[in-house]
């Protein structure tokens, strides 16, 4: 895909009504061409046979099927040179994506929602990966990046509320491992290791504080 002394075709991908309509708005209004603005994955995979952009903006966090990681790999799969900007409050993609770091697309900008404040951020992310001059790993980043894909599958039980015996079915791992787990993840998030309930709700507000949406 070549890019044309022309606008930059951009998509929009985000199942937040008002936030795509004012994307979609300030886009268009600051020179790019939005060509879709799609709410969902599947209405965005829709798009692949009957349209091509040069930049994809799409959120991580669609719901409950297809996520936005899903999604700009199978666009990247058909447009190879299509540059990616994930836009999400999830400053950890594995709270959307199960656990594990994803494979993110290739020449990609992760940028957060909370760091937009004059609109100009989205349009520099843009402009880069358009150029191709987007990343091509992601770079781990914020308090939780210290922890192994295994102790955010952790945190993630405990903070949803679910007891070490419950954490420990769910692993298929055993309470002695639950607890030694919790300790270690106290230690990586530098909260003292205490196994009491402060210790748990501490934890608890740490993750759900780093990936709210």
């Amino acid at each position: 895909m070549i890019i044309r002394d022309m606008a930059i075709r951009v998509g929009i991908v985000e199942d937040n009504g008002l936030l795509r309509y004012a994307l979609e708005s300030s886009l268009n209004a600051d020179g790019f061409e939005v060509v879709f603005a799609a709410s969902d994955g599947a209405e965005a995979l829709s798009q692949l046979s009957q349209t091509e952009v040069d930049v994809l903006v799409v959120d991580l966090n669609l719901g409950q099927q297809l996520n936005g990681v899903d999604v700009s790999l199978a666009w990247q799969k058909h447009y190879p040179k299509l540059g990616v900007v994930y836009l999400t409050s999830y400053e950890d993609p594995r709270a959307v994506v199960g656990g594990k770091w994803p494979q993110l697309a290739k020449n990609y900008v992760y940028l957060l929602k909370e760091k937009l404040s004059s609109g100009k951020e989205l349009e520099a992310a843009i402009k880069r990966v358009a150029a191709q001059e987007g990343h091509i790993e992601h770079k781990k980043s914020g308090p939780l990046s210290a922890l192994t894909d295994s102790q955010f599958q952790v945190l993630s039980l405990l903070a949803s509320g679910a007891s070490n015996k419950e954490i420990a079915k769910h692993r298929g791992i055993t309470e002695a491992s639950v607890a030694i787990a919790v300790n270690r993840i106290s230690k990586a998030l530098g909260i003292p290791s205490h196994l009491d309930r402060n210790q748990r709700v501490h934890l608890a507000r740490v993750f759900l504080n780093r990936i709210s949406d």
